[in-house]
């Protein structure tokens, strides 16, 4: 019996340690989920509150900031993103200088399409968004040939034997011009001063409004530049994303495309008041954007494109083994860009699968 004591001992120590553990688990659960709750409470509470409507004048001079990405690759989408964390306006390579400082960020396909920002002598840091080759190239390729057919942007997609026919002239330029542009931004920027958003991360829902905080401390480093409170960002994560962006005059009437040019502009400051009346640009004929929601199921929701007809378009075996290259190829050479890193696994990944199912 006494030979037993020790034994018994030391199983009801482990028991009641096990007792314990679950104990303390049971209660680190009950905290999560009702931290969860709360943080779904707030979200809530913040997702009817937010505005992304205000555009004003910085102020005071600000470097805007390149937003690189290959075509097709979502820059209307993030265009817009940058405008509604920090209520400034985001320019566009063909329309505006980067020596006017007064836009947050100006949009370039450089190099993979060879015009450069102009004034851009000062312009220091970059976003850098990027998406799966397998899907930006069919996406250029959308707009491409809405330009051959006089069709308006964003509203078809090429029929599968276009896509077929342009793919096999143009897949290795293309590639070649996708990996080039990655490349490129890697190297010309320190790590500090550009951060790399993936389009698919952005697009969803559990990680969208995490990429979304990154783009926002990103942008909130530049001198006179103030973004939103964090806890908004979920908000306009969302309403950027879900909703599509409405065009509206002084009146509130919606602004057709023919009206676009000759359509006045007013500023506005931090709390809507006009700031500059009647401001005359041609380019981009704006007062405010007004938003329609538009559900993830909708045809107009950016994960599955504004565009109407095939979604999914092929690649041969040989092409699909040469974008899995590719990818291996920048995820060697940028091996110590974390981020960059796990972006190109998951494309790795997914051209796998690829693979797989025409074996």
């Amino acid at each position: 019996m006494p030979k037993l004591m020790p034994r018994m001992l030391r199983k009801g120590r482990r028991t009641f340690a096990l007792i314990l553990s679950l104990s303390v688990c049971s209660v680190m659960l009950i905290v999560q989920q009702e931290t969860s709750s709360a943080l779904r409470r707030m979200l809530s509470s913040s997702y009817e509150t937010c505005d992304i409507s205000t555009i004003s004048l910085p102020t005071q001079p600000i470097l805007p900031i390149y937003a690189a990405s290959y075509p097709g690759s979502g820059a209307q989408m993030t265009h817009y993103l940058y405008e509604a964390l920090t209520g400034l306006e985001s320019g566009d390579e063909w329309q505006h200088r980067g020596d006017t400082y007064d836009h947050i960020a100006i949009k370039t396909h450089y190099p993979s399409r060879k015009h450069q920002i102009e004034g851009n002598r000062l312009m220091q840091r970059a976003i850098v968004l990027i998406r799966s080759p397998m899907h930006a190239l069919p996406s250029y390729h959308n707009f491409v040939y809405e330009k051959d057919h006089n069709i308006p942007d964003h509203t078809i997609r090429a029929p599968e034997d276009a896509w077929i026919k342009w793919r096999d002239q143009h897949f290795k330029e293309e590639l070649a011009s996708w990996k080039n542009h990655v490349q490129y931004w890697m190297t010309e920027y320190e790590s500090t001063d550009r951060i790399v958003v993936s389009y698919e991360r952005l697009v969803n829902s559990k990680t969208g409004p995490v990429e979304s905080t990154r783009i926002a401390n990103f942008l909130g480093r530049t001198e006179g530049v103030e973004v939103i409170p964090p806890s908004q960002i979920p908000c306009v994560w969302d309403k950027v994303v879900n909703y599509k962006r409405i065009d509206v005059d002084e009146e509130g009437n919606e602004i057709e495309e023919d009206r676009k040019l000759s359509v006045l502009r007013n500023l506005y400051d931090e709390h809507g008041n006009i700031l500059d009346k009647n401001i005359q640009d041609s380019k981009m004929g704006l007062v405010k954007r007004r938003v329609k929601y538009v559900s993830t199921e909708d045809p107009a929701h950016p994960s599955q494109s504004l565009r109407e007809g095939v979604s999914v378009y092929s690649y041969t075996k040989e092409q699909l083994e040469a974008i899995t290259t590719t990818l291996n190829a920048l995820r060697g050479r940028f091996l110590a860009e974390y981020t960059l890193v796990v972006i190109l696994s998951g494309y790795v990944e997914e051209v796998e699968n690829e693979l797989k199912i025409l074996k």
